[in-house]
């Protein structure tokens, strides 16, 4: 919900994009869960003894690399420069960043955020939806329309080329 006059310190979990304060309660449902657990098992074993590492929320990400301007808490975000990860976060745009919608927060994660995440300079941005389980892939970098994965397809990562994730595994 976007409301201007959110305190942050009132809030459990919140982020600040384009200056504006969003709570990001409620949790998330078990499905998102679910989902979010595949993903990271997927991605994290292959990233295993590779420079690029895997967060998952709650984790902090400011986008700007300045702790004033875009706050977010990604469902997950690879990150392959480590001088960008300190105690308490990520300082920068990270290269892939995965958004798995909710009620509360589904337009957010396909306006507000794609628009900052693009400004950033995150190279690929996945917009995951439970409900109708497909992949919105969206590659940052070049101005072509988003593509789009059904629950039984095969998505070829465009920053790892060698790394398929199979859509069916993740949505079962």
């Amino acid at each position: 919900m976007e409301v201007e006059h959110l305190d942050p310190n009132e809030l459990e979990r919140w982020e600040r994009i384009e200056g504006i304060i969003y709570d990001m309660s409620p949790a998330p449902s078990p499905e998102h869960q679910r989902l979010s657990r595949q993903l990271t098992l997927a991605i994290g074993s292959y990233l295993k003894g590779k420079t690029c590492e895997l967060f998952y929320s709650p984790f902090d990400v400011y986008l700007n690399a300045d702790e004033k301007g875009d706050y977010v808490q990604p469902d997950l975000a690879v990150i392959c420069d480590p001088k960008m990860i300190r105690d308490n976060g990520c300082y920068g745009a990270p290269d892939w960043i995965v958004e798995i919608l909710s009620p509360s927060t589904g337009l957010k994660d396909k306006t507000t955020k794609l628009r900052a995440y693009k400004s950033a300079g995150v190279r690929e941005y996945w917009i995951i939806d439970p409900v109708h389980q497909f992949v919105e892939v969206h590659d940052l970098y070049s101005n072509v329309f988003p593509t789009v994965y059904g629950k039984d397809e095969t998505v070829t990562v465009g920053i790892f080329e060698d790394l398929q994730i199979n859509l069916y595994d993740i949505f079962e």
